[in-house]
């Protein structure tokens, strides 16, 4: 064999054993880094899909309880009433809160018969919506008080209070203003009264508020003026 070939194949060998000798420490950094930037990306990913789940599943808690909140509120006020010996069916009406008396409880049977009415209160607490509803308590001579039995619940707990505004009509868009509360004349002339809520996750502040608007006849109010002028 001549000399050429030997050292032809000694330097083949060596350069084999040099590219199997592994990485060298530059390309172990550039693999290094594009792994950390991957793994980066796949973490903000993964970060931002859970969030966004986080987020859908809080607006849908707190859509329901916006409607739950304004479907209670609606109902209660489409039955207010003013019962025998009052000034009015609205006791107390301000921008924040609302005391009612209605007719709830009703039954479906055919001999209808109505309820004594319910003391019914709106009103934000700081932390919660409240419903508190006191029942009447008859006299041996029929007179009706409200001052024992009241209950209170939370409908939706949020950080923003409800807005009440209160109309002369159920169809006009002139509003009686209201600020701390209205006097009992303007409290006997309301025939419909529109709401603002709007309901944010107490445990989840960074996702927006749902905000909810609705505006309802006082029903029972507006049929008796029906029958006053006939």
């Amino acid at each position: 064999m001549s000399r050429a070939w030997l050292l032809n194949r000694r330097d083949r060998f060596r350069d084999k054993k040099s590219r199997d000798a592994g990485l060298t420490l530059a390309e172990l950094s550039v693999t290094m880094g594009i792994a950390s930037v991957l793994m980066i990306a796949i973490g903000v990913v993964f970060i931002s899909t859970i969030r966004g789940v986080t987020t859908i599943s809080v607006k849908t808690s707190t859509t329901a309880d916006a409607r739950i909140t304004m479907e209670a509120m609606t109902r209660s006020l489409r039955v207010a009433y003013k019962p025998a010996g009052q000034e009015a069916a609205i006791v107390s009406a301000a921008s924040a809160q609302i005391t009612f008396y209605a007719l709830l409880n009703r039954t479906g049977s055919t001999a209808y018969t109505a309820p004594n009415p319910t003391l019914v209160r709106y009103a934000y607490d700081g932390t919660c919506i409240n419903q508190t509803l006191t029942p009447a308590t008859v006299a041996a001579d029929g007179t009706m008080t409200w001052n024992t039995g009241a209950s209170t619940t939370c409908l939706a707990r949020t950080s923003t209070g409800p807005t009440f505004s209160y109309y002369v009509s159920a169809v006009t868009d002139t509003a009686l203003i209201a600020g701390t509360g209205l006097s009992l004349t303007d409290r006997q002339q309301v025939r419909s009264i529109g709401m603002d809520i709007s309901v944010r996750s107490a445990a989840n502040q960074n996702v927006t508020a749902v905000p909810l608007t609705d505006r309802v006849s006082l029903t029972n109010l507006v049929a008796d003026d029906s029958n006053s002028d006939s």
